[in-house]
């Protein structure tokens, strides 16, 4: 399990990561004052979610299989 939430951890900070370099790279290119640096912060919040929620059910799906009841 530990493996499992290790794992997860990693990978939703490497992809949080991604989406922040993005954010930031595109407001240093087109500045704040621009409508697609909004769009592009909006679509790293809705993938940032989508993310979260996608590594929270493999983890669960992870956490009902090893726990020591089923075993």
């Amino acid at each position: 399990m530990r493996t499992t939430t290790a794992w997860a951890l990693r990978t939703w900070a490497k992809l949080t990561l991604l989406f922040a370099v993005i954010v930031g790279g595109t407001w240093l290119y087109l500045g704040s004052a621009s409508g697609w640096f909004w769009i592009v912060t909006g679509g790293a919040l809705v993938a940032e979610w989508y993310v979260i929620r996608q590594l929270a059910r493999e983890w669960s799906w992870e956490a009902r299989a090893t726990w020591w009841w089923s075993a």
